[in-house]
């Protein structure tokens, strides 16, 4: 590539020209005694059979627990979540009663309760006590 950013002048040419083929090289086969297998295949020891069993027992254990682990973890959400719903149904129920008290413990009822009942209201004798 020119580095001084300027086109180059290319002949036209009517035949195309061929680049020159280059063969790869072929593997060589070598020649094998009749009776014998090109390929012998490794005999697998006792202690490899074992130890693939073993490592495929502990991936089978493994997935199972991880399945159940998920479902253990869905089954607890949900109880979270239902305990919260009940929570918040019981925080709301304690709101309306805490409302009611106050509306009848309110000092307009007493009073008329009071005066339906023929009492008066004496201001000396009231004391007010705080929690």
């Amino acid at each position: 590539m020119a580095q001084n950013s300027l086109a180059e002048a290319v002949p036209l040419t009517t035949k195309p020209q061929r680049r020159q083929h280059i063969e790869q090289p072929q593997p060589q086969v070598q020649p094998t005694p009749q009776g014998q297998p090109q390929r012998q295949k490794l005999p697998i020891s006792k202690f490899e059979k074992c130890l693939m069993v073993v490592g495929g027992l502990i991936l089978a254990t493994m997935m199972v627990c991880v399945v159940s682990s998920k479902i253990a973890m869905s089954n607890a959400q949900h109880e979270l979540q239902s305990v919260a719903q009940t929570t918040a149904t019981y925080q709301n129920k304690n709101t309306n009663a805490q409302q009611e008290i106050n509306e009848l413990q309110s000092r307009s009822r007493l009073d008329k309760i009071a005066q339906k009942q023929g009492l008066s209201l004496q201001n000396s004798r009231i004391r007010t006590v705080n929690k």
